[in-house]
Parts: structure tokens; C-alpha cells; sequence
């Protein structure tokens, strides 16, 4: 895959090459048998024994599921791949087993025409700090104790929390900010310049910590280079998902942050609350609620560990050191490393000696900023990548939401690739008559004081799109100007979808709900589907978000799709509930009784525990309302299937994509710029809204023709005419004409 500017381009044709893409998928986050509402496997044996073969789907399903990512219009994977899965073993122990069902899946891929990037997914550090993605080990490592995380507040995690349906939406996202890794993420980026003193095996931590995470990916650079899936499949990789900045930069551990657009929820302790509560003292900390504009504070509660901390005991740490051949410096005790940098004293009564101790380096005085850091890690991870795919197109991810820092132009062949949710629908879920212009917000557009909120509101469906417009052109702007003249992709945009029914859909639902006790169950819940009306939240939703890419030109991959989604738990992870595809199944639907946590617990069973099972789960169920493309998927709406054009002989200038409704048709509008390619334009067109005998194509000049014609989508090739100058203006308009007759 070639560059020229902010476009892809295809090597031998020099077409445009405009990617819609799909993650897979956050299923791959999860070992086998361990979601995250269950307690059961987490944290045995510093978690070194757990399986993620066959995560996102065994390799005898690979065909039904990436045959249907192609039917749906995708032509690009971002490849969910976390350090855990490859190293979880221990340190410089690579699962064998499971590069190999990669490189196998990859190979899957190709079959398909589905190009891939891989994504070393992590949020909030690991499984153990409430996220995912690094080996459990690397707590150890450090001397952290999982098992205490939660009464100590270091991290609040599904797994250990008490009932478990009643997880807070989104508070996971919080465990950035907590003790457990806010240490993990400080450690990996700056841990040489403030904490010296954790030396192992006579290396920093920091580095100790780098290099493998580098070895580990490389490791899978190296069995894709020997498989010569490189550039032809793979094209490259993302540095790591979602990074968290830790303490870096913090000007006062003694204080919460006072920008009121940070997200905030339930326990917020300052950084050096967290640390006191680390070491088994009870503090009193600020607790808040997520309300419609935004977080608002509570109150204080005592929280008291009763002496439990969230670091190791001496005896532990020695435990571990024998367990994975570790051997710490003299300096290097048992215990709070902060406390031992001399950030705070527990000697007699707790006090904080160095309040602005993260704001600079403690030794040279000089003011520290993340970027910094983090741009080190970004060279070190290309180099590591780069010696064995050295075309490797490198995904640059900095920290989520905010603007990226200036890349140093030594750096080529990149791609920007920040992500972008909805965050006002993703945390209520709820698709709301009103949203805010929250990037431009945070960016100081409206200004400051509470007034700036009344600013960045919009209120009405229409003005709400053109919201999400203007969000995604900032994001894409920042990048030219700080990354440099390079694509943006967005390397993940969603909808959650167990948002609350529109008030017009109650009633609907409850009839169809009780309908399930008495009639037959797959037509019954067939008929709760409300999610594929034109008029649902989640069509909604998802169009305004397409529609904000499209009109800017980015690429994407939407979060996500996850085989093993279940109607009850979701992702099987945080409550999060995103997936685009969940199977049709009178299982589960049925929710139990919420009074019992136990009940519940029992409730959910891994389709892919075994991931050598010959059963499939896919079961064809009727389709009794409306048209949908793929009557097995519950989550059919009609958004989600959109004309794209994924190849371009020109610079393409605008997409207009209308989404049919009740009240109208479907209708497509590209234009571009013209330039001489070797091949013609295509446009992917789903058949589900435009019936081949039913569309009308027009096209400014030259022949079109239809090919590759399938059940679920046709292909649209374009030839303009040969005395087309370059720089020329084209456009297509693709419409329906007439819809088809019901039988």
C-alpha cells in the first residue's frame, strides 16, 4: 500500500483506496471462559495459564464470518492482538500456539481481499487493572497485587465486583486514573526519570517493560514476514491502543484535575489518595455522577482497606522474583514505589512530601511533558517492527481524545489513527434530542466558564449531525498539521447497542416481550428486533456517525464485531455492548431474575471454550418485519449497509449517502477528481436497498458495469471515458428507482 498525501494508494493501479473497516473484535480481548463478569479464573497463577486460541472465532468458522464482513462492504480489519495473548506465560514466553492460529487466520484473510493492520490492543493497562491487554505478569513485576485492587481502590474491576449486573456504565474508563495503572503506565513511559530506583535483572523496569512488549510484537512481524503475509495481507500496525499517561506531567497529586470535561465517576480519589489507599490507609475521596452535562461531583466517602494493600508483601514479592527469575536492585523494596522515591511518608502519620513531583524531572528540575515520552516509545516500537516488515505502515495512536503531539518528519509511511465515540450517547446510552461539540469544546473553541457548555450544545437530529461533522474535521485537521501529510483513519468509532428504546418503540417492546412467554420464541424475539427499524436509536446513531466519516473523507473501522456477543452480557466485557452482530438464539433472551448474582453468573456459557468444537451456533430464524440484509444477525440495521467506494481512479472530492427511511429511498453521490489509474472506479452496493433491477445509475461521463453480483451485494466498476483530462471533475449518482413488490 502506497501514500500520496492524506490517501492510500493501491501500489499497481494508483487508484484511491478509501478503507472501511471493522474491528476483530473486542471478544479477543477476553481469554477462553473468562469474561469479565465472572470471578472464576482471575488471577490464578499471576494469570500465566490462560488461552486466547480461537479468540475472535476458531479457524473452521473464519469463512462464515469474514464471508460476511465482505458481504456487509468491508475491506479493511483492524486485527485485535493484546501482549497478554502472545507473552502471558512469562516474560520472553511466547504462545507458540497461538501465533500460529494468527498467522492461519491472516492467511483466512487474504482469501477474502481483506487487508489488515494490527491493533496491540490495551485499556487501562490489563484484565487485572479492569481493562485488558498486558500480561498479568508485568504487575507482579512491579509488586502490585491484583487481588487487593478493589478494596484498595486501585482499579475497579468487573470481575471482583460484588454484583455484577450492576456494573456502572463506562466507569472502567476511570481505572486510568487509579493507582494501578496510572504506576503500570508511568513505569513503561518514564519510569527511568521517576522511579531509578526499580532496577531488575540489572535493567530499568522501563526498559525491562519496552523491550518486551517490542519483542513480542516483533516476534509476530517476523512469523508474518516468514509467511510472506506482509503488504500482500498485513500492512501494518497500530502502536498501542488507547494509551494512558499516568501520573506524567500531573502539576499537583494533591488535587483532582479541575477541567470539567475530564470524565469522572463513582470514586475519584486524587493520585496521592490513591497512593495512601494503596497502602491500606482509609481516605476520604470525592465520588461522582455522570448527569446530562457532563460529571458532577457528589460528596466525600471514607474509603477504609483496613490495612489490605495493593502492593505485594515482601514474602510475595519474593515468591514472584523466584516464579519468573527476577532479581530487584538492593534499593528496590517491598512496598509503595512511590512512597520509596520519596513522593509521600507513611512513617508516623501520612504526608506528601513532593506534590509536584511528576510535574518535572526530579533530578534535572526541567518540566516533563507525556509526549515526550510517548514519542521515544513510538520510535523504538517502528524500529522493532520495521526490522522485519519494513514497508509496515505505522498507526500512529496518541492519547485518546486529545490532540496529537508534533511527529518528528525522520518518521515516514504513517497513518493518524485516533479514535472517536459519541460520548454522550456511548456513557447514557441513549440517543438524545440534544449532543455536544465536545472536541471542539475541549479545544477551547466556545471559550471558558459554564456558558461555553450552552455554546457547544446542539439541539434537533439535524444539528446533531453537523455536529458530528465538525468533531471529525477538527481530528482530521489536527493530524495534517501535527502528524504531517499523512491518511486519517479512525481506528475506532461506535454505537452502544442496549441503549433505551425511542418513547414511539416502548410499547412495541413490552408487547413483544411478553409475546415471547406464549408464542413461538425465535418469532417472538424476531419481532423485539426493533433495532433494524429505519426510526430506532441505533439506526440513528450509527448514521449520524457514518454519515460525519463519509462527509469528511476518513477512513474507518468500526467497534466492532464480536461472534460471541449474548443478549444479556453484551461484549462480556464492562457492560460494554457494541458489537454489530449478535446471532439470532431463543437463548438467554430470557433474562433471569437480577436479585441474585449467582443466578446470573450461571447464566453465560463460552460458545468457544472449546475452540476445536465442529458445532456452529449460527441458526437461521425467519424474517418477519422489514428488509435486512443478514436475517441471523439481531442487530441488522440499516445504516450499517451503505454503498462504499473502495477504489478510486481520481481524488475523491464527496460522498452523499441518504439512508433509506419509511419516508425515503436510498441514493448515493460521489465526485472526484480525475487521474489516470490502471483500473476502473468500484463501488461496493449492498442489495438489500438497492435491488440491481430497481437502481438507476448516472454517471458524468463513461461506461459503468455490474459485476460480482451476490445475494447480499453488487459491485459497481466505472470506466470514464479515455479522453478524460486529470483534474477533471466526475461524479456518479446511484438511486432506486422503484422498489421491488412484496410478494
Amino acid at each position: 500500500m502506497d501514500l500520496n498525501g492524506p490517501w492510500f494508494i493501491e501500489r499497481d493501479t494508483k487508484r484511491t483506496v478509501l478503507f472501511r473497516g471493522v474491528n476483530l473484535g473486542g471478544g479477543t480481548k477476553l481469554p477462553k471462559g473468562i469474561p469479565s463478569h465472572q470471578d472464576r479464573g482471575f488471577w490464578e497463577d499471576y494469570d500465566t495459564k490462560v488461552d486466547f486460541v480461537g479468540r475472535p472465532f476458531p479457524l473452521h468458522e473464519a469463512d462464515d464470518h469474514l464471508q460476511r464482513l465482505a458481504d456487509w462492504g468491508f475491506n479493511l480489519i483492524r486485527l485485535i492482538v493484546t501482549w497478554e495473548a502472545i507473552e502471558h506465560k512469562g516474560p520472553g514466553l511466547y504462545d507458540e500456539e497461538y501465533l500460529d492460529y494468527i498467522t492461519e487466520l491472516l492467511k483466512k484473510c487474504e482469501q477474502y481481499d481483506l487487508k489488515v493492520f494490527i491493533d496491540p490492543h490495551q485499556d487501562a493497562w490489563s484484565r487485572q487493572c479492569g481493562g485488558s491487554g498486558h500480561p498479568g505478569w508485568t504487575h507482579a513485576l512491579v509488586g502490585l497485587n491484583p487481588r487487593h485492587f478493589s478494596v484498595t481502590n486501585a482499579a475497579i474491576v468487573h470481575n471482583t465486583y460484588p454484583i455484577k449486573d450492576g456494573f456502572p456504565k463506562m466507569i472502567w474508563n476511570t481505572n486510568y486514573q487509579k493507582l494501578a495503572a496510572a504506576t503500570m503506565f508511568t513505569l513503561f513511559f518514564a519510569g527511568k526519570t521517576y522511579a531509578p530506583k526499580c532496577i531488575v535483572n540489572g535493567v530499568h523496569v522501563q526498559d525491562y517493560l519496552q523491550t518486551h512488549y517490542f519483542n513480542a510484537f516483533r516476534e509476530l512481524a517476523k512469523r508474518i514476514h516468514k509467511e510472506e503475509l506482509e503488504d500482500s495481507v498485513v500492512i501494518g500496525y497500530d502502536t498501542m491502543n488507547e494509551p494512558g499517561k499516568g501520573y506524567i506531567g500531573l502539576k499537583d497529586i494533591s488535587k483532582s484535575s479541575d477541567s470539567d470535561i475530564d470524565f469522572k465517576m463513582g470514586l475519584m480519589p486524587t493520585p496521592y489518595e490513591g497512593m495512601q489507599l494503596g497502602s491500606g490507609i482509609a481516605t476520604n475521596v470525592e465520588e461522582w455522577d455522570f448527569i446530562w452535562s457532563g460529571p458532577k461531583r457528589r460528596g466525600k466517602v471514607l474509603v477504609d482497606p483496613k490495612g489490605t494493600q495493593a502492593w505485594m508483601s515482601a514474602s510475595e514479592v519474593l515468591e514472584a522474583c523466584n516464579r519468573f527469575g527476577w532479581q530487584r536492585s538492593e534499593e528496590w523494596s517491598a512496598g509503595c514505589i512511590w512512597e520509596m522515591h520519596g513522593v509521600w511518608s507513611n512513617k508516623s502519620s501520612p504526608s506528601l512530601l513532593s506534590p509536584h513531583y511528576f510535574a518535572s524531572d526530579p533530578i534535572t528540575g526541567e518540566s516533563t511533558d507525556y509526549h515526550d515520552f510517548w514519542i521515544d516509545f513510538l520510535l523504538r516500537f517502528t524500529k522493532a517492527i520495521r526490522e522485519f516488515h519494513t514497508d509496515a505502515l505505522i498507526f500512529v495512536q496518541p492519547a485518546v481524545l486529545e490532540p496529537p503531539p508534533l511527529i518528528p518528519r525522520s518518521l515516514d509511511r504513517l497513518v493518524y489513527a485516533p479514535h472517536w465515540y459519541d460520548g454522550l450517547t456511548l456513557v447514557k446510552k441513549k440517543w438524545c434530542s440534544y449532543n455536544f461539540d465536545f472536541i471542539n469544546l475541549s479545544r477551547g473553541k466556545y471559550g471558558t466558564g459554564p456558558l461555553r457548555y450552552v455554546r457547544a450544545m446542539r439541539v434537533g437530529e439535524k444539528a446533531i449531525r453537523q455536529c458530528f461533522v465538525d468533531q471529525l474535521k477538527t481530528i482530521r485537521e489536527e493530524g495534517l498539521q501535527q502528524i504531517g501529510n499523512y491518511p486519517c483513519l479512525l481506528g475506532e468509532i461506535g454505537i452502544p447497542y442496549d441503549m433505551q428504546p425511542a418513547k414511539s418503540n416502548s410499547l412495541q417492546w413490552l408487547w413483544a416481550w411478553v409475546s415471547a412467554w406464549f408464542v413461538q420464541p425465535a418469532i417472538a424475539i424476531r419481532s423485539m428486533n426493533i433495532t433494524d427499524s429505519p426510526d430506532s436509536p441505533q439506526n440513528k446513531a450509527m448514521d449520524a456517525n457514518m454519515h460525519a466519516t463519509e462527509t469528511n473523507l476518513l477512513n474507518y473501522a468500526i467497534w466492532h464485531y464480536m461472534p460471541d456477543n449474548d443478549s444479556y452480557w453484551g461484549d462480556l466485557w464492562n457492560g460494554e455492548d457494541l458489537s454489530v452482530w449478535q446471532t439470532f438464539s431463543a437463548i438467554n433472551h430470557r433474562a433471569p431474575s437480577v436479585s441474585d448474582p449467582k443466578v446470573l453468573d450461571a447464566t453465560w456459557v463460552d460458545q468457544y471454550l472449546d475452540a476445536n468444537s465442529s458445532s456452529s451456533t449460527l441458526q437461521e430464524t425467519p424474517t418477519l418485519t422489514g428488509t435486512v440484509a443478514d436475517p441471523q444477525n439481531a442487530r441488522d440495521i440499516a445504516s450499517l449497509h451503505r454503498p462504499h467506494a473502495r477504489k478510486i481512479a481520481g481524488t475523491p472530492l464527496s460522498i452523499e449517502y441518504i439512508s433509506p427511511t419509511f419516508r425515503q429511498r436510498a441514493s448515493y453521490h460521489l465526485r472526484y477528481t480525475h487521474h489516470t489509474a490502471n483500473g476502473p472506479t468500484e463501488i461496493f452496493i449492498p442489495s438489500c436497498f438497492f435491488p440491481i433491477d430497481n437502481t438507476e445509475v448516472t454517471v458524468s461521463n463513461g461506461r459503468s458495469e455490474v459485476e460480482e453480483v451476490s445475494e447480499k451485494h453488487w459491485l459497481l466498476r466505472w470506466w470514464a471515458e479515455p479522453t478524460t483530462t486529470d483534474g477533471e471533475v466526475l461524479d456518479i449518482q446511484i438511486r432506486v428507482v422503484e422498489l421491488p413488490k412484496k410478494n
